[in-house]
């Protein structure tokens, strides 16, 4: 009740989105090879094949990109003949008070505009919420590319040309370009996408493969609705919520897939 009192004044701006994120129990939902088993894919009305996608991530070796809210990535869909780059920078949004959030993401010089190079979108799981602000940039190839034959050199070259236009201009004095130069590659990680419905609600469900603890790999499975704003996300978070819980599948908190996946090895 205290969030949804924090939120209600937000309820209707259409031009921040939002993406409701639930983490599976992967026990239940992911057989032995890593994949939704069959029970699963029928439920969520889903193909057998998922779409295989590929994701780097650019950053120090301290991380400092990271700790400062920052995430820079470039993906590659299977058979799709191009890289996107994404520039995201993510602000916490304690106990629903995204006030405080924008706050901060103002100081920053960053604010939900309909025209805004950095659209802003809240991503709302289980217990937390994060507002996000994103660019993306396409770079078509050929043929389809392969992350994997990708160089450090060349993602950094391609993530530094493809800056938004608005941080270009901002950066008269090259230090955009120097803050790169430290910059390592992570990863390739190579996730699965199915795409499907649980009851008229079009959902998707990835399966992340992310470093465990003491070494080793553990897989992540999310289910995602993206929403118009967050008045419809909070009528179907509710619901979804309700449903997942009655299958026995909901686990009941959250994680962030970009800091598991970027945290410094010892």
């Amino acid at each position: 009740m205290k969030l949804m009192k924090k939120i209600r004044n937000w309820l209707n701006r259409k031009n921040l989105a939002c993406e409701i994120k639930l983490l599976l129990d992967s026990s239940q939902v992911l057989g032995e090879d890593h994949l939704l088993t069959k029970s699963m894919r029928k439920t969520f009305q889903m193909e057998d094949e998922p779409l295989r996608i590929e994701v780097i991530y650019l950053d120090t070796p301290a991380r400092d990109y990271l700790k400062a809210g920052w995430v820079s990535r470039i993906r590659v869909k299977e058979g799709k003949p191009r890289y996107t780059i994404t520039y995201k920078m993510r602000y916490p949004v304690p106990d629903g008070d995204l006030d405080e959030a924008l706050a901060a993401a103002r100081a920053d010089g960053l604010a939900p505009q309909k025209k805004s190079p950095y659209p802003a979108e809240i991503d709302w799981g289980y217990a937390k919420m994060t507002l996000s602000f994103a660019a993306n940039a396409e770079v078509k190839t050929e043929k389809t590319p392969d992350l994997s034959l990708l160089t450090p050199e060349k993602a950094v070259q391609m993530a530094v040309e493809n800056l938004p236009a608005e941080v270009k201009e901002q950066d008269t004095d090259g230090s955009m370009k120097d803050a790169y130069k430290d910059i390592q590659v992570i990863g390739p990680a190579r996730f699965l996408r199915y795409e499907g419905a649980l009851g008229k609600q079009d959902v998707r469900i990835e399966i992340w493969p992310i470093p465990a603890e003491g070494g080793g790999i553990t897989y992540t499975a999310e289910l995602s609705r993206a929403c118009k704003n967050l008045m419809e996300a909070a009528e179907i978070r509710i619901k979804l919520i309700e449903k997942l819980d009655k299958m026995g599948i909901l686990i009941h908190g959250d994680n962030l897939k970009t800091q598991m996946i970027l945290k410094p090895v010892k």
